[in-house]
């Protein structure tokens, strides 16, 4: 409360002072060439004209609060400043120029030309309007931080809602097939068994760390590929092939966690993978800042597809701003260009 009226006495005495700055101003350019006679003595006039700046400030101040809440900038910015400059004008128009018009008229007083009342009202409107435009300008900017901070943080948790749906995806019917290779494994060839399991539960470690990184490096994320690979290999045969030639230099720079994951489910996902139509699956760094994710097409052409997984992964490297993310499909394969990041 005492924080409240504190600010509210420095915008009083502030917009006094430049009241008092402006009709000098006016006193001693304009209003002796235009030979404006005020209807009473001029100590009164300027008070009263000190009163209705700070009267018509006021409302402007509290009218720029007002369209905050009920039309902030972020939504419309035409629709805003048409209205509150209109606001403006038409509030100088009755607080100011109105009442001293009728001053005049009711005093029976003449002007000495006949255009000074609109000049002063002019020359008052101009003054007012930059003046107010400063704090809306300022109110205008403070609004677009506040709201694109807002939408910001809004795809942010968004995208970690995305993300961990795209996460759960990786449970069940993934699970499930496993652990029928694993009872499968286990009747005919247990040794084999003990290594499925060993990487099976890589891969699940791997998932659930994941949770808690923004960014992994490449070379574990790769580690958890190789495992996630080997797993559908066991299930599928020969007809998964899986080639991996990325430079040491790629290594050790970083990307979203679970981005190779999901391209390589997307790549099984969607293709026909049999002893007839093998699919190939590759993974190479074109440059130490980019790795290339390539498969072979033998679409499913009943398995329709909601890029879910292609538009989170664009949306987690927007959101860390970096560019280079892109998806190139021709009649034989499709390909994913990787963005690398720098620790």
């Amino acid at each position: 409360m005492k924080r409240r009226l504190y600010n509210n006495l420095i915008r009083l005495f502030l917009v006094s002072i430049y009241a008092i700055f402006i009709s000098g101003i006016l006193k001693v350019t304009l209003l002796e060439v235009v030979g404006f006679k005020p209807p009473i003595n001029e100590r009164s006039f300027w008070i009263s004209y000190l009163i209705l700046f700070n009267l018509n400030t006021e409302f402007n101040y509290y009218l720029d609060k007002y369209l905050n809440n009920h039309l902030p900038w972020f939504f419309n910015n035409t629709k805003r400043v048409i209205l509150q400059f209109s606001c403006m004008i038409l509030s100088t128009l009755i607080i100011i120029g109105i009442p001293f018009v009728i001053w005049y008229i009711k005093i029976g007083q003449s002007l000495s030309y006949p255009i000074s009342t609109v000049i002063l009202f002019i020359t008052f409107l101009i003054f007012l309007l930059n003046f107010m435009g400063i704090p809306v300008a300022i109110n205008f900017h403070r609004q677009m931080q506040k709201y694109s901070l807002e939408v910001e943080q809004l795809k942010r948790e968004k995208l970690k809602a995305d993300y961990k749906v795209l996460q759960n995806q990786v449970d069940p019917h993934f699970l499930f097939n496993n652990f029928n290779v694993l009872i499968a494994e286990i009747s005919y060839n247990p040794d084999k068994a003990i290594e499925f399991t060993r990487k099976l539960s890589k891969v699940y470690r791997y998932v659930l760390q994941s949770k808690n990184h923004d960014l992994i490096e490449v070379d574990q994320e790769l580690q958890f590929i190789k495992s996630y690979i080997y797993l559908h290999q066991v299930r599928i045969g020969n007809a998964l092939n899986f080639s991996l030639n990325v430079s040491d230099a790629a290594l050790n720079k970083q990307l979203p966690p679970l981005t190779l994951q999901i391209l390589v489910e997307n790549a099984i996902k969607h293709n026909i993978a049999n002893d007839k139509n093998p699919l190939n699956v590759s993974i190479q760094s074109c440059d130490d800042n980019t790795l290339i994710v390539k498969n072979n097409l033998n679409p499913k052409s009943e398995l329709h597809s909601t890029f879910t997984g292609l538009s989170n992964i664009k949306s987690r490297y927007e959101l860390l701003k970096k560019e280079g993310f892109s998806v190139e499909q021709n009649l034989s394969h499709f390909t994913v260009r990787i963005p690398l990041i720098e620790e």
